[in-house]
This record gives C-alpha cells, sequence and structure tokens, in this order.
C-alpha cells in the first residue's frame, strides 16, 4: 500500500483495524477513540494493558495474551507504539492491522499539549485506566515522569516510523502521516463527516 499525508484536498481513507502511533502526548488516544466512534469500532487503550493499579506493568505474556484477544475483532482502532519490529507483540498488532495512522508533530507542539493535558490531570486527579492517576511529583519532578520521556523517545519515534512506512513487511498497511495538529483535526472532521 503507498503511504498518504492527509491534505485538506484528499481525504486519506483508513481501513478497520487501525494502529494509531506518535510520540507520547501527541494525541494517539484522543484520535483513536475519535476514530472508534466515528468508524463505529472497538477502542483498544494500550495503556490500560500494559498497566496494572498502582502503575505495576502487566507480565508480558499477559500484555500478549490480551493484545491477541483484543485484535481478534474484524474492527477496531489501538493508541500505542509499535515501532520495534522485534517484539512479539508488536508485531501481532500490526500484522492483524490494516492502517498505521502516524501523528507526526513538531516536538514543542506535542511537548506544549503534553503539558498542558499533565497539568489537568494532575490538578483534577483525573482517574485513567485501573485507578492510576497522575500527580505533580511524579509528573514534573522525576527523570520517569511522561514529559522527560516524550522529550526523549520524540527523535525515536519519528526514526522507527520513517522506516516502518517503507519496511517491506508492513507493506499490507494503509499508512497515513499526519504532521501537524491543523492536519489531524481536518483529517479527523473528514472522517466524520464521511461517516454522515
Amino acid at each position: 500500500m503507498p503511504s498518504v499525508s492527509a491534505r485538506p484536498h484528499r481525504i486519506a481513507r483508513p481501513g478497520r483495524r487501525i494502529v494509531v502511533v506518535g510520540t507520547s502526548g501527541s494525541g494517539k488516544s484522543f484520535v483513536a477513540q475519535r476514530l472508534a466512534s466515528a468508524l463505529n469500532l472497538a477502542y483498544i487503550c494500550n495503556d490500560a494493558i500494559i498497566w496494572r493499579d498502582h502503575w505495576t506493568p502487566t507480565p508480558r505474556l499477559e500484555q500478549l495474551d490480551e493484545f491477541e484477544r483484543a485484535t481478534r475483532a474484524s474492527g477496531w482502532t489501538f493508541d500505542g507504539n509499535v515501532g520495534n519490529l522485534q517484539v512479539q507483540e508488536n508485531r501481532l498488532i500490526l500484522d492483524r492491522a490494516d492502517t498505521l495512522v502516524w501523528l507526526d508533530l513538531p516536538k514543542l507542539d506535542v511537548m506544549r499539549q503534553l503539558i498542558l493535558r499533565t497539568l489537568r490531570r494532575s490538578r483534577h486527579r483525573e482517574e485513567l485506566w485501573h485507578g492510576n492517576t497522575e500527580n505533580w511529583r511524579t509528573s514534573f519532578a522525576s527523570r520517569e515522569s511522561i514529559l522527560w520521556w516524550s522529550w526523549r523517545t520524540h527523535v525515536l519515534r519519528r526514526r522507527q516510523y520513517t522506516a516502518a512506512f517503507i519496511d517491506p513487511r508492513l507493506t499490507h498497511l494503509i499508512k497515513i502521516r499526519l504532521r501537524s495538529r491543523a492536519a489531524v483535526d481536518r483529517w479527523l472532521m473528514a472522517i466524520s463527516q464521511n461517516c454522515k
């Protein structure tokens, strides 16, 4: 499948098994949930599978089993980074997917979004999955914070997904690369309007 950069005059149409990737804070969950709603698909939350309560990582074999069960359905969206093709779970998801949507936003835009989201979550003690919440100390004053993680991995994600878009093992995928928040918003609006 050829890859497509979504533009206002051309709607890049996804299939029905959609993986949304991008640096932490780029909007993967938002986009995956909006697509699931617009296209009447199941939504698979990567973080709800890989984390248990109190931010305890799910054992790897359990993760693999949950990913396998969740992606059996004929239609779903998934929000998580699957750029390392040596990881069994990533290959399972990508082999079953028909569309890869890459939110390739500029680093400063991602950081602005992520800071605002983290402030909101910390202030309101927003419950995420399995009762987990973000707090000020772990979000802003820790080397393990999501902000630090996103800053450090932005270049890695760009390298991984640039390679994925030309990888011969992934030619079965429709590939859509969105390079700005405005492009993401236009694309989602076009998808929603086409589904009415």
